[in-house]
């Protein structure tokens, strides 16, 4: 008994500067109705980006439609810079809510099933159908999703020896690279999480959210650039996502930081112009340019890493501006999002598929991937909110009443199910 409570005590030392950091007793700041709205805005406008990915002529995608062109290119340009720079910074100031609201114990267990659960199921049952209509664009499948289904789940098949990539053989993450990189990414911020919630740093931080917003820019913008200069381009998406939820999980209270977005937020929607005008211009002169010179493509890449980081602002400031308010809807849209994430995407490629063999035009083709992604998304959440056992699997709060015990049996549960993954993403 005694050697119990030593090992107890022992452990609860060598942890006590995380549990210092968790479950603190400090009143919250108010809820944040503005990256509520943005929240909604960023993971809707993934459908419209993902829609375009299926015509733009350049850019490489699971699955091609007849009816590609360049010019969508330039439309794009005005959301790919920010897009996924704004939902890691959101993400990190979520991060920085759920750490002062729950235990370590607890942090771990939630935020391992709450994320990887969906994942796991996402996997299995979303993605395969991309994947089903890649290999039939790229190497021509005789037979049915069903029967490719059933070969999918063998491992070992040999009909995906040339689509080995995966958390395990065939069986890629595709869009939910965000979720396994957001559960990897929340460990990593756990260990540093003493250092983070320093009184030295937390001072530093302070007096910089209190400096003109240019200089909270420049501090921002130079890891950024130091990361795009020495990162390879092909994975760069990962260290900056990193970034972005780190810089979202130190300003989420800082209230000087917000106040200054707002106040100059018609400043930063010219620069943001101006810097869409100028990535346009550079992505066809230089980034299409196959005679470009290294200094050139370098300039460019750093132009388009200032143009992320303006954007992220940008959409902070109009948020504060016109979004910060409550909503009748508001709470439903919001966990709407998780199940449209997972899903957009796999729907979006299916419904191309299909229809792409009725020619029904550049016009009408996407006007109907569009508008049946968002019905179909909607249909599956309204359905799956009402049953609690397919909540969970789609990220959506189960609304069920549950006693505390068969709440902690649910996780419990949850995690002996993504164990499995839980070590091959380690």
């Amino acid at each position: 008994m005694k050697l119990k409570i030593v090992i107890k005590n022992t452990v609860r030392t060598l942890l006590q500067p995380w549990l210092s950091v968790f479950n603190q007793a400090v009143e919250l700041p108010p809820r944040r109705y503005d990256l509520d709205w943005l929240r909604v805005l960023a993971f809707g406008l993934l459908i419209f980006y993902h829609t375009g990915m299926l015509y733009s002529g350049n850019w490489g995608f699971h699955f091609k439609s007849q009816y590609l062109s360049s010019s969508i290119e330039n439309i794009m340009l005005l959301l790919s810079p920010w897009r996924m720079g704004l939902i890691w910074f959101i993400s990190g100031v979520a991060l920085r809510f759920i750490v002062a609201r729950f235990s370590l114990g607890m942090f771990l267990t939630t935020r391992s099933v709450k994320i990887l659960l969906p994942l796991l199921f996402g996997i299995w049952f979303i993605v395969p159908i991309q994947l089903y209509a890649q290999m039939n664009q790229e190497v021509g499948l005789f037979m049915s999703f069903w029967q490719f289904y059933s070969q999918f789940l063998d491992l070992t098949n040999p009909l995906f020896e040339h689509y080995q990539a995966g958390v395990w053989p065939h069986v890629d993450v595709n869009h939910l690279w965000y979720l396994r990189s957001l559960w990897q990414f929340t460990l990593l911020l756990m260990l540093v999480m003493p250092l983070l919630h320093h009184a030295n740093l937390q001072a530093i931080i302070t007096r910089l959210s209190g400096r003109s917003l240019f200089t909270v820019f420049i501090v921002l913008l130079l890891p950024l650039c130091i990361l795009k200069l020495s990162w390879p381009s092909d994975t760069f998406r990962y260290p900056m996502g990193a970034l972005f939820l780190l810089y979202g999980y130190l300003l989420a209270w800082q209230a000087a930081f917000y106040s200054q977005l707002l106040r100059h937020w018609q400043a930063l929607l010219a620069v943001f112009v101006l810097g869409y005008l100028v990535v346009v211009l550079g992505y066809h002169m230089i980034w299409q340019n196959p005679v470009a010179s290294q200094w050139q493509i370098t300039s460019m890449d750093m132009l388009y890493t200032a143009q992320r980081l303006v954007g992220v602002l940008l959409m902070l400031a109009l948020a504060q501006r016109f979004l910060n308010h409550d909503h009748p809807k508001l709470a439903l849209l919001n966990c709407a999002v998780f199940p449209f994430y997972l899903l957009h995407q796999s729907v979006i490629i299916g419904l191309a598929f299909y229809l792409s063999k009725l020619q029904l035009g550049g016009f009408v083709e996407p006007l109907l991937i569009l508008s049946l992604t968002f019905i179909i998304c909607w249909l599956v959440f309204i359905v799956a909110r009402r049953v609690d056992l397919l909540s969970p699997l789609l990220g959506i709060r189960v609304t069920g009443k549950y006693k505390a015990w068969q709440v902690k049996a649910g996780f419990l549960c949850g995690l002996i199910l993504v164990s499995p993954l839980i070590f091959r993403l380690i």
